[in-house]
C-alpha cells in the first residue's frame, strides 16, 4: 500500500506542475495585456532555466514575450500530435502509441525547446531593424515549467507504467476475470469454494508477493474446477463473498481441464511443443502494450505490464510442465501492490 501512495504522489506533483506552468503563463498574459511587468518570482524561474551560454537572461516581460510562450506551447502540441500520428501507423495500435508518446515526453519537449532556439537565431539574424531583441526571462519560465513537468511525468510512467488489459478464464462457460471478479459473482454462476461459505472469513497475512489471501478450491456440481486465491480487496480481512479473484490455477491432470479456457484458449489441446515454438502472447491471442516473455525448459510465463505494479495491476500467464514435458498446471494471477 506505501508504494502505491508513492506513486500518486508523484502524479500529483505532475498534476501541481503542470497546473504552476500554466498559472506562469496566465501570468504572463495578464501582466502583458496590463502592460506590466510579470512577478519577479517568474523572472527568477526563468533565469534558472536557462542554456550555460547565456550568463543571464532579460527580465523583460511584452507581447513578443507572450508570444515565444505562446507558439512554444503550440509547437509543443504540434509535434505530440506528429509523433503519435507517426507511432499509430507504425503500430496500428492507438493504446500503444499512447503510451510510447506520453513516455517520450521529455525528448518530445527537448525537441521542441531546440525547434525554439533554432527559430530564435534565425530571427536573430534576419533582423534588420534597430529593435533589441530579447532573451526573455519571463517566457523562458513557462518554457522551463514544461521542462520539469515532462520530467515529472516520464518519471511517472516509468515508474506507474500504464493500464494492461486484464485476462479472462472462461470456467464452465463462467468469465472470471482475474484481478476484478468477485467471489459473489461466482457463487451466483453456481460454485463454490471448499470447505468455505459465503460468510467465512478470508484473511490476508500479506507475506506473498504472488498469492493473496487464501488459495481454496472451486467447486461445481460436486466436481473441483482448480484453485483461486480469494483476497480482501483492500483490507486484511473479509468475507468470502466480498473478495476478490487474484489467482486462477488448475492442474493438467484436472478432469475439467477441457472445460478451461484462458482468454478463450482450450488448454487441454496446448502442448509443450506450442510454448516452445511460438510465441507466448500469440497463443493466447494477445496484443499486450508492455509484455515479457520467459521461456525455460519447462516453465513459460508471460507477464503483462513490466513496469511495475504500484498503481496499474500486473498479470501473469504460466504454464508449468513436467520433467517428461507432459503438461502440469496453468495459472493466471494478478498482482498489485494494495494487496502486499
Amino acid at each position: 500500500m506505501g508504494f502505491f501512495i508513492t506513486v500518486i504522489g508523484f502524479y500529483l506533483v505532475f498534476l501541481l506542475s503542470f497546473l504552476f506552468t500554466i498559472y506562469i503563463y496566465f501570468r504572463l498574459a495578464m501582466a502583458v495585456k496590463a502592460g506590466e511587468d510579470v512577478p519577479k518570482w517568474i523572472y527568477l524561474i526563468g533565469q534558472g532555466f536557462r542554456h550555460r551560454h547565456y550568463n543571464t537572461l532579460n527580465d523583460v516581460t511584452d507581447s513578443t514575450a507572450l508570444r515565444e510562450a505562446t507558439f512554444f506551447m503550440l509547437r509543443l502540441v504540434i509535434v505530440n500530435i506528429i509523433v503519435f500520428i507517426a507511432l499509430y501507423y507504425k503500430t496500428y495500435n492507438l493504446q500503444k502509441a499512447l503510451y510510447t508518446c506520453l513516455r517520450a515526453q521529455m525528448p518530445i519537449v527537448l525537441a521542441t525547446i531546440f525547434i525554439q532556439g533554432i527559430i530564435k537565431i534565425i530571427s536573430i539574424s534576419r533582423n534588420k531593424t534597430n529593435k533589441p531583441i530579447y532573451m526573455y526571462s519571463s517566457s523562458n519560465a513557462v518554457i522551463g515549467g514544461f521542462f520539469f513537468t515532462s520530467f515529472i511525468l516520464t518519471l511517472c510512467i516509468s515508474i506507474s507504467g500504464f493500464p494492461a488489459e486484464p485476462v479472462t478464464v472462461q470456467v464452465d462457460k463462467t468469465s472470471l476475470v482475474v484481478g476484478e471478479t468477485r467471489a459473489s459473482d461466482l457463487l451466483s454462476s453456481g460454485f463454490t469454494f471448499y470447505k468455505k461459505s459465503p460468510d467465512s472469513e478470508i484473511v490476508n497475512k500479506r507475506n506473498d508477493h504472488f498469492y493473496y489471501g487464501e488459495l481454496v478450491e472451486l467447486v461445481k456440481d460436486g466436481k473441483p474446477y482448480g484453485y483461486v486465491s480469494l483476497t480482501p480487496e483492500l483490507s486484511d480481512s473479509d468475507k468470502v463473498k466480498n473478495c476478490i479473484v487474484t489467482f486462477y490455477g488448475i492442474k493438467a491432470d484436472n478432469e475439467q481441464l477441457s472445460k478451461v479456457r484462458f482468454n478463450n484458449i482450450d488448454l487441454s489441446k496446448l502442448t509443450i511443443k506450442d510454448f516452445k515454438t511460438r510465441k507466448l502472447r500469440d497463443i493466447f491471442s494477445l496484443n499486450p502494450l508492455d509484455y515479457e516473455e520467459v521461456k525455460n525448459d519447462i516453465f513459460f510465463c508471460l507477464k503483462l505490464q513490466t513496469s511495475g505494479y504500484a498503481l496499474w495491476k500486473a498479470y501473469r500467464i504460466e504454464a508449468n510442465f513436467n520433467s517428461d514435458y507432459s503438461p502440469d498446471r496453468y495459472g493466471v494471477r494478478a498482482q498489485h501492490t494494495i494487496w502486499e
